[in-house]
């Protein structure tokens, strides 16, 4: 049953990390995907605050293949690069590395850069951490307008962060930043954690501000496989589209089972979403 055209896939590479940028390329051409959503200072793709490696053979690369980068996600979780850092010389080292994100990203083709809250320090009021993050989504959303790209920020799970778990804290973020530039996204996981739903996130957002999605089974936690979880591929791809959702349903697949043989797990993956998303 076709819901969607297979364009409305886009795969992130973070599971391919043992593997060239190339080879992941090379796997999502042959699945017949058309986006993919490239993550920054991390597989063939380095970036840091003091710059970033030259975009155009990478889109070359893109362009041989078939594919487009919409979204591009520079790392915001596991390196010392976040968004309600509190050091004065963090917090400027942290601005130039995502502002590098949105021209790395822009150069690439991409429309749109992933972010999160951040998550400070869970030794101080939360909302000491919560106003260092609206401070700094509100200096990158005025770059990322002027380079004609918007930020969409998605929820993390409780262990991550404080400030930004929960729909009603990111709602509160798009309220205090107050920019054009900075939009939502949902990810399921984060989303499936806090015991909130697809319908929950459309009532308070609206399709016009939610423009990206991690869109993988979870259990609730874990990012996996369509089928590895216990979501319902089918009614999540139709609650998203009767809402209105105009974005991509990108796979953020983390399981470190995947890591040794991505391909194969993407191959399992667009099995499933092949029933819904077709050519």
């Amino acid at each position: 049953m076709r819901l969607a055209g297979i364009e409305r896939i886009s795969v992130l590479n973070i599971h391919y990390n043992n593997y060239t940028l190339d080879y992941f390329l090379d796997c999502q051409q042959a699945l017949g995907v058309k986006q993919v959503e490239l993550l920054g200072a991390h597989q063939g793709l380095w970036m840091d605050h003091r710059g970033y490696q030259d975009a155009a053979p990478i889109r070359r690369k893109l362009e041989e293949r078939g594919l487009s980068c919409t979204v591009f996600t520079p790392e915001n979780c596991a390196y010392g690069y976040q968004f309600a850092v509190k050091e004065p010389e963090l917090k400027e080292r942290c601005f130039r590395f995502f502002s590098n994100g949105i021209r790395f990203g822009a150069e690439l083709g991409a429309k749109i850069l992933e972010a999160n809250s951040g998550w400070g320090y869970w030794n101080e009021p939360e909302e000491e951490g919560f106003k260092r993050a609206v401070e700094m989504h509100q200096r990158l959303a005025e770059v990322a307008a002027e380079y004609g790209m918007q930020i969409a920020c998605e929820s993390l799970r409780p262990e991550e962060t404080r400030i930004g778990f929960r729909l009603d804290q990111i709602r509160h973020l798009f309220e205090e930043v107050n920019h054009p530039a900075f939009k939502a996204m949902i990810d399921l996981t984060a989303m499936s954690v806090a015991g909130e739903t697809i319908q929950d996130w459309f009532d308070a957002f609206g399709a016009e501000n939610i423009i990206h999605s991690h869109f993988q089974d979870c259990d609730p936690y874990g990012h996996y496989v369509w089928g590895d979880g216990k979501r319902s591929l089918y009614e999540d791809v139709k609650c998203m589209l009767d809402n209105g959702y105009q974005g991509l349903f990108s796979q953020e697949l983390t399981d470190r089972s995947y890591y040794a043989d991505p391909y194969y797990h993407d191959q399992r993956n667009m099995r499933n979403l092949r029933m819904y998303f077709g050519d």
